[in-house]
């Protein structure tokens, strides 16, 4: 018998059965407190015409609600916001829980070119986070001028479906440039930097939380201390996007992505508010074509956020202070020098798979040094942990050559 694993973190709390409302009129945001819902179509990106369904709650009269904006799959080839069962069922949803929701279209490529050059396909990758960044910022320019929507701009959940989640797991988990791996940057800033060039400029990026259902990151490494929170869904035996870290669509694309075989422990270790469904022997999106899948994901999705909205659950968080870590010489060749402002316990030395290559313990000191001879050129990631545990631990980008 196939089984359903199901884990979550809550930093230093634990969820108890049930849920205190005290922030939540009754019944809002569980439960289905809408019978109908209306549906209508805007351009949020002018510069390339992409379309996106608003789903709201008919006769809802709240002056500050959450939003919810999903992305449909498709590998980033095919699909639209009105052919991904999934997403839609969960805009109606959610709609008629109290949520304004938004499925939308997203710039695709085409297979050939993503299978034959893989700077193409992190080309069009990147063409479709910024896409989701201006679906984003298209509310939140809303929030401060008509405010047709009434959205609670600190309640902001985005996410997907495959391919959606793949794109709205990199806008959620790369905070900045200063994150972002060169061949990935370098692809940025031929399109419009780290915000894109989609449109709604000049409002921010700003997310509570991320819906993953079977998507992936490019590396465990984007993922920090105390990051966003996420509920996430995937199968064991999916090929499409990898459970583990390997090449997706079977290894046609040769752009590393990794699953949630490797991001849960990530996401434990980095005190990540997350919940997350395995599905053990399935394949892609199983939930696309089993109602009973697709009721379990939902359920997930609606506590997760609830527990937010609601109780605040993710803001009930350990805190650390910070201190900084500098390398050089970086790109290295032979040895990196690691120094940091607080002294250093261990050094881990992991690869754009997030697979561990090196680890030092025992340090007690403020700098070490590590020989790089053995490593073959390429990105490495960096992470320092410090002999205070109060002091949270640091992710830095390595290139060797």
């Amino acid at each position: 018998m196939k089984k359903i694993l199901y884990s979550f973190l809550l930093g230093i709390s634990v969820m108890g059965a049930t849920r205190a409302a005290a922030q939540c009129p009754a019944g809002r945001y569980d439960t289905e407190l809408f019978p109908t819902y209306s549906v209508s179509t805007v351009t949020y990106s002018t510069p390339y015409n992409l379309q996106m369904d608003i789903y709201q709650p008919d006769g809802d009269t709240y002056p500050n609600r959450p939003l919810m904006i999903l992305g449909h799959g498709g590998s980033f080839i095919g699909g639209s916001k009105t052919d991904d069962p999934t997403i839609v069922e969960l805009c109606k949803r959610f709609a008629k829980r109290g949520y304004v929701t938004a499925s939308i279209n997203y710039r695709l490529g085409d297979l050939f070119s993503m299978a034959a050059d893989s700077n193409k396909a992190i080309s069009i990758v990147v063409k479709a986070i910024s896409d989701g960044k201006a679906a984003i910022r298209y509310f939140m320019k809303d929030a401060y001028t008509s405010n047709t929507y009434h959205i609670d701009t600190n309640n902001i959940f985005v996410g997907g479906n495959s391919a959606g989640a793949v794109l709205y797991m990199h806008v959620g988990y790369l905070g900045s440039m200063a994150e972002v791996p060169s061949y990935i940057a370098d692809t940025m800033l031929t399109n419009g930097g780290f915000e894109g060039n989609s449109g709604n400029e000049g409002y921010n990026v700003k997310v509570r939380g991320i819906i993953n259902l079977a998507g992936a990151l490019n590396s465990t490494s984007f993922i920090n201390y105390n990051d966003k929170p996420s509920v996430n869904a995937q199968g064991t035996a999916d090929n499409t996007v990898p459970y583990n870290c390997a090449y997706p669509l079977s290894g046609v694309v040769h752009v590393n992505l990794c699953g949630m075989g490797q991001l849960e422990s990530v996401m434990a270790t980095q005190n990540i508010y997350h919940m997350t469904r395995i599905y053990d022997g399935e394949g892609h999106v199983p939930w696309s074509s089993n109602a009973v899948m697709l009721n379990s994901v939902d359920s997930m999705v609606e506590e997760f956020c609830y527990n937010i909205i609601c109780d605040g659950a993710a803001a009930v968080k350990e805190t650390k202070n910070t201190t900084q870590v500098s390398l050089y010489p970086n790109p290295a060749t032979g040895s990196v020098n690691i120094s940091a402002g607080a002294a250093l316990s261990a050094i881990t030395i992991c690869d754009q798979t997030g697979r561990t290559l090196h680890t030092i313990t025992g340090i007690r000191s403020n700098s070490y040094t590590v020989n790089t001879g053995a490593f073959a050129p390429g990105l490495y990631f960096v992470r320092a942990t410090f002999a205070d545990g109060n002091v949270a631990p640091i992710v830095k980008q390595l290139v060797i050559q």
